[in-house]
């Protein structure tokens, strides 16, 4: 009897709600449950589980169609800073900047001057220091004299004169005008009036490996006054070892940190192989 009453009332609940009865764990007959979440979550489909494939890290290549934004430019209260010199050719030099330059049509190439830059670290004795020493000295080309006339006595011995090649200096290695860099706003030109020879770079090599002396090719410039390098917002280039611009003599040297006065410490690639033909650069009429 209390069966039959138990079974009306659990009907009743079912039927009002009150009462809900769970599915089998492994499902059953009259199974009906029709839950897709289960198995899904090692598909692939999602990201978030740990237990799914690994998510490939490398970015993809860059649209052509859609470039990445230039880098923003650099405060307006930083100065223009020289990043590097080379020989474009034995008789043209290139500057780099780190940003685009005011026109340079007024700028006195005498600003500029080169040197043989030559650093003693100290390790033979004495105290470190640099000396720096015009091109000239070093730049030097091949003089073979003509052929001397055919020898006319006899016997043919007493004609021992042979006469040999030598090496002169080329003079002095000035620059003598200052031009834009076509394509190129951040970079300028500078044309010498006597073309760098083998020979400069020649010297150069035999200190490239040596651990107590150095010596480089290096650019000096004097800032101040009119006529100078400047940015477009007139932040002007600051000089760089300006004390041998304004030095007339051909050597120059002072003891204490090796190029303390080259800052940034720029050497010159010495490489003249294979050179192309120089633009063309208005020489300056200063």
């Amino acid at each position: 009897m209390l069966g039959l009453r138990f079974s009306r009332l659990v009907h009743a609940a079912i039927a009002s709600g009150a009462l809900i009865l769970a599915a089998c764990p492994q499902g059953g007959k009259g199974d009906t449950d029709t839950d897709t979440d289960t198995g899904t979550a090692s598909d692939g489909s999602t990201t978030d589980d740990p237990t799914g494939p690994p998510i490939d890290p490398t970015p993809l290549p860059p649209d052509p169609t859609n470039p990445l934004p230039p880098p923003d430019p650099p405060p307006a209260d930083v100065p223009p800073a020289l990043l590097a010199v080379k020989l474009l050719d034995p008789s043209t030099l290139q500057l780099s900047f780190t940003e685009p330059l005011a026109p340079v049509g007024t700028v006195n190439p005498k600003r500029f001057r080169l040197s043989v830059a030559q650093g003693y670290f100290g390790s033979y004795g004495g105290q470190p220091n640099t000396t720096l020493v015009d091109p000239r000295y070093y730049n030097l080309e091949a003089y073979c004299p003509p052929e001397p006339p055919p020898c006319y006595y006899e016997p043919p011995y007493y004609c021992y004169y042979t006469p040999g090649c030598y090496y002169q200096s080329t003079g002095a290695v000035e620059a003598i005008g200052v031009a834009p860099l076509d394509g190129d706003p951040s970079s300028l030109l500078i044309a010498l009036g006597t073309p760098i020879q083998p020979s400069l770079c020649s010297t150069l090599d035999v200190f490239k490996d040596d651990p107590n002396f150095k010596m480089v090719l290096h650019l000096h410039y004097a800032a101040g006054g009119l006529s100078q390098l400047q940015d477009l917002g007139g932040q002007a280039v600051p000089s760089l070892g300006d004390a041998w611009v304004k030095y007339d003599g051909g050597f120059y040297s002072y003891a204490g940190v090796v190029f303390s006065t080259l800052d940034p410490f720029l050497p010159i690639p010495c490489e003249l192989s294979d050179v192309p033909q120089p633009p063309d650069i208005p020489e300056s009429n200063d």
